[in-house]
């Protein structure tokens, strides 16, 4: 898909520009230099590498959306985020026709120097300023009028969808009938679990949604810049917090629930019970994006035997399980 590559950042004002392939996944992905000026910027080409990862994220609409969102946060002085660079219409979303692809889409981002946290040495400090980073997110989402339906959701709806492409896993033979049960029963408590957050009001908004090491960038200043906004929709607040606190382990990860806490709520045993069944639903979401393809998807068959024979039953028992993530 190169060719590809080639053929969008053309619609950007870059004078010479130096194309570095990074990965294909949810898109596309390439370094852009510009030789010139000596600017990195990030080019995205949004097709996804496999069927589960498609979706409204990367319909026009959709991309609108992320590109205002990244926007606004950038204006506001939120959070430091990946600017949207607009092509030479204006526009920060390119779109051209292809004989192979049909309509393509693609975005350009300014780049983000630094070492991503999976290069990184994380300590307390780092992890408490991320926790104090994804607050302000938090609040920002807090401050919008409404969902954006334009972008994906994480909530119970999404659930029921998620259990149907999981069966497969069954029929694929990737785990047996009585470890799906146990997702399923999983499942049900965090869907029990949404409702008694949505009694709470305040607990659902717009989330990040994909908070992995590759996705935050340690920048000048130890900054922890969040990149990759990609799958970013409305969902429950905890969700983000969960998967972002499995970054850390030990002392770090209470680390980065103090920095949280310090601008929100400090956390009660009934949040971490809560953060416990998010990050559950954050590995059977990831196992419904990659269960119908065997390459990619190789991994789940072992994931899924550890995950069901230990951390899923302890949760469905109520036992704590928030450290063993």
């Amino acid at each position: 898909m190169l060719h590809h590559a080639e053929r969008a950042v053309a619609a950007y004002p870059i004078q010479a520009p130096i194309l570095s392939f990074i990965r294909h996944n949810e898109n596309m992905t390439c370094k852009v230099t510009d030789q010139a000026s000596g600017a990195h910027f990030l080019l995205r080409i949004h097709r996804s590498a496999t069927a589960g990862l498609s979706g409204m994220q990367h319909e026009l609409a959709g991309l609108q959306a992320e590109m205002a969102l990244l926007r606004e946060l950038d204006r506001q002085g939120t959070l430091r985020v990946q600017k949207p660079v607009p092509n030479r219409n204006g526009e920060y979303v390119t779109t051209y026709r292809s004989e192979e692809l049909g309509t393509v889409y693609a975005t350009m981002l300014e780049w983000v120097d630094g070492e991503t946290l999976a290069e990184a040495t994380p300590d307390d400090q780092l992890a408490c300023k991320l926790g104090e980073n994804l607050a302000d997110l938090h609040r920002y989402s807090r401050s919008c009028a409404a969902p954006d339906m334009a972008r994906p959701s994480y909530g119970a709806k999404r659930i029921d969808d998620a259990l149907g492409i999981l069966e497969y896993g069954v029929e694929a033979g990737v785990y047996s009938a009585e470890q799906f049960a146990i997702i399923r029963e999983v499942l049900g408590l965090v869907k029990q679990q949404m409702r008694e957050l949505d009694t709470r009001g305040g607990a659902f908004g717009l989330i990040h949604s994909d908070f992995q090491r590759n996705n935050v960038v340690v920048a000048e200043g130890r900054n922890p810049v969040f990149i990759d906004y990609c799958l970013y929709g409305n969902g429950y607040y905890l969700f983000d917090v969960g998967s972002a606190a499995t970054m850390f382990k030990g002392e770090a990860r209470k680390a980065f629930l103090k920095g949280y806490a310090s601008k929100e709520a400090s956390f009660s045993a009934a949040d971490i019970r809560f953060i416990e069944g998010q990050i559950l639903w954050d590995i059977f979401i990831s196992y419904s994006l990659f269960i119908k393809d065997a390459e990619r998807g190789s991994w789940i068959k072992d994931h899924a035997a550890r995950i069901c024979g230990t951390l899923a039953l302890d949760f469905i028992a109520g036992k704590n399980v928030f450290d063993a993530f």
